[in-house]
């Protein structure tokens, strides 16, 4: 899953995605779920959305989604609706997950630290509108701290990602395939970043190191095959 990301430099972002929020975004550390965030929408606007769908027949207390499944963002009925009309962009430059067992938090960066966009899905409101980010399977870099991670969408994949209808079966696996590990780095960090209360600098300070990934699970972006992809909930 992706519960948490970084958006340190918010004008960076939006230079590279060409779009102008007419709303202030502040540098945000430790995004959590709940929290409102800049969403790139197909009109090329910068909307603030509540991160988590809640679908319109679930019950009221129904908890909010945060993520959803690219292998199966299609099918599910709390998704299909919202991927087939309202896909999104999510500015980030950074993310965090959790390892498997003792929960300790990594930060994840490409190129040092460069922004990047999270592929997502919106829902309007009657209020304000909700988001949710789509992952896919980990890469070489994420699989030892967790088997997931958000799909990232490459500037040459943006078109396609934001015109409506259902995307071709080819265009649907390139664009979903694991991030290139090759350009990603990982750092073990503070546990201060455990706390959604804790939105400062220090959550992406160093910690203990990261394990080393087993050589047979390093495979590339563009090398990874649809068979390889977890089917998902």
């Amino acid at each position: 899953m992706c519960g948490r990301y970084r958006l340190k430099d918010p004008k960076a972002a939006f230079d590279w995605l060409e779009v102008v929020p007419v709303f202030e975004v502040r540098p945000r550390f430790n995004i959590a779920p709940s929290q409102r965030v800049p969403v790139v929408t197909a009109a090329g606007r910068v909307e603030e959305m509540i991160w988590g769908i809640v679908p319109p027949w679930a019950e009221a207390t129904s908890k909010a989604l945060i993520n959803a499944r690219s292998e199966s963002v299609r099918e599910k009925r709390s998704f299909n609706s919202s991927f087939q009309q309202r896909r999104c962009l999510v500015p980030a430059d950074g993310f965090y997950e959790w390892t498997r067992i003792g929960k300790r938090p990594y930060f994840f960066t490409i190129n040092g630290g460069s922004p990047f966009a999270i592929a997502g899905i919106w829902d309007p409101g009657s209020d304000i509108s909700r988001c949710c980010l789509l992952t896919t399977a980990a890469n070489q870099v994420l699989e030892p701290i967790h088997d997931r991670m958000p799909v990232i969408i490459p500037r040459e994949d943006w078109e396609e990602w934001f015109s409506p209808g259902e995307l071709a079966a080819e265009s649907f696996l390139r664009i979903t395939t694991p991030y290139q590990g090759e350009e990603m780095s990982a750092l073990a960090v503070s546990s201060l970043v455990n706390s959604a209360r804790i939105d400062d600098p220090r959550c992406c300070q160093p910690g203990e190191s990261l394990p080393e990934a087993p050589e047979k699970l390093k495979i590339s972006r563009r090398a990874s095959k649809p068979d390889q992809q977890t089917l998902g909930l």
